[in-house]
């Protein structure tokens, strides 16, 4: 992968993540539903225009994107190479997965069940949004990765419905293709093929956004085989992109979407085409310029993202609910004032260096964890064959 193409994505992967985070924080500490009836200051207007649910909703469609030309794409390449892969690449997909997501899963029980106790009188534990998510049941079908897909999600962790269907994805997608890897038996390839197309067969009929994310994440993926890309300007790619994220930043909401909910499909749609082309634009330039990507920054903010997207919100919502029960249940629903823009970057501080904090013991160790599985996955192939052997 060219270096600019590579530092492009790392900040676009730091950048939504923060954005989602952003989102999250200001619908919990910053009121401003009178940001079109009374004067404000740019910075305020501006923070409005950024940091929106359009928006944050738009960063996880590129999540989509990038995961697919990234993982979907790797696929292919094997599948080209006709080389054996499924074992080796379960073994990256299941590590990189278990190793945030089951912490995470932890953290949350634990920040949960604290809050609940400490500031029950606060009522955010009670909203409708997070009622009956508490359920034990609940965290077994996280930990299997079926939230939004086929369970609600666990406690307050809402953000990980998509990485539910992202692991899905990862394992359907070379199942489905699997006939094409001729390298492995013939039977192997059928059954395969054939577990691959139930799985999503359930899952689609389930979850609406399975299917239409599993388009966006797949539309990543056969960029890879593009031989060139359709505008070789970097900057023009960069431009139509922008010009059309921003229309849909402003259009895409209120009574018009109430309207036309096909409006939301054919958004994300037409960003993540120009999201595409924007990718390929930077696959096939020269490696020169662009010196704002060129930092080794974007490299360590990308990889704590995951992490920091992964426990988020049970962070926001403790710290919620911390303020709610000092200040006022009603407090953080109050019309902006210093005091609530100084609770969000507080809470936006807190969430970051926890979400750094959480890396350093999961995400960071992603390569001793498929250390780990190949040796355990050796063991097992050592164990089997003695123990089906024939006795003496």
């Amino acid at each position: 992968m060219p270096f600019i193409l590579s530092q492009v994505i790392d900040a676009c992967r730091w950048v939504g993540a923060l954005l989602v985070l952003a989102v999250h924080a200001t619908n919990m500490f910053v009121n401003l539903a009178d940001i079109m009836s009374a004067p404000h200051s740019s910075f305020v207007y501006a923070w409005w225009f950024v940091v929106s649910f359009e928006l944050g909703h738009q960063a996880v469609v590129g999540f989509f994107v990038i995961s697919g030309y990234l993982v979907g794409g790797a696929v292919l390449a094997y599948l080209r190479k006709q080389q054996d892969f499924l074992r080796e690449y379960l073994i990256h997909r299941f590590a990189r997965i278990y190793i945030v997501l089951i912490p995470a899963l932890l953290l949350t029980v634990v920040l949960d069940g604290a809050g609940r106790v400490l500031f029950l009188a606060s009522g955010v534990y009670d909203l409708p949004v997070f009622q009956g998510h508490f359920a034990p049941r609940l965290f077994v079908t996280n930990l299997l990765n079926l939230q939004s897909i086929l369970s609600e999600f666990f406690g307050t962790n809402g953000p990980l419905w998509s990485l539910a269907c992202e692991f899905w994805y990862y394992i359907t997608f070379p199942l489905l293709l699997l006939p094409l890897a001729r390298n492995y038996s013939l039977g192997l390839r059928l059954a395969g093929f054939l577990f691959g197309v139930a799985l999503c067969w359930v899952f689609a009929t389930s979850s609406h956004w399975f299917r239409w994310g599993y388009l966006l994440w797949a539309m990543g993926a056969l960029a890879t085989l593009a031989q060139r890309p359709p505008i070789t300007s970097r900057w023009l790619a960069l431009a139509l992109y922008a010009g059309v994220v921003i229309p849909v930043r402003l259009l895409v909401r209120g009574p018009l979407l109430a309207a036309y909910p096909w409006l939301q499909d054919a958004a994300d749609l037409m960003t993540a085409v120009f999201l595409v082309n924007f990718v390929l634009a930077l696959r096939f330039s020269p490696e020169e310029g662009w010196a704002l990507f060129r930092p080794k920054l974007h490299k360590k903010l990308a990889d704590f993202s995951f992490s920091l997207y992964s426990i988020h919100l049970p962070v926001l919502v403790f710290f919620r609910a911390a303020v709610a029960q000092a200040m006022g249940a009603s407090w953080p629903q109050q019309p902006a004032t210093p005091a609530h823009w100084m609770t969000l970057a507080a809470a936006m501080s807190l969430a970051v260096g926890a979400g750094y904090l959480f890396s350093r013991y999961t995400e960071a160790h992603t390569g001793a964890a498929r250390r780990y599985l190949r040796q355990m996955l050796a063991r097992f192939e050592r164990i089997a064959p003695s123990q089906s052997a024939p006795a003496p």
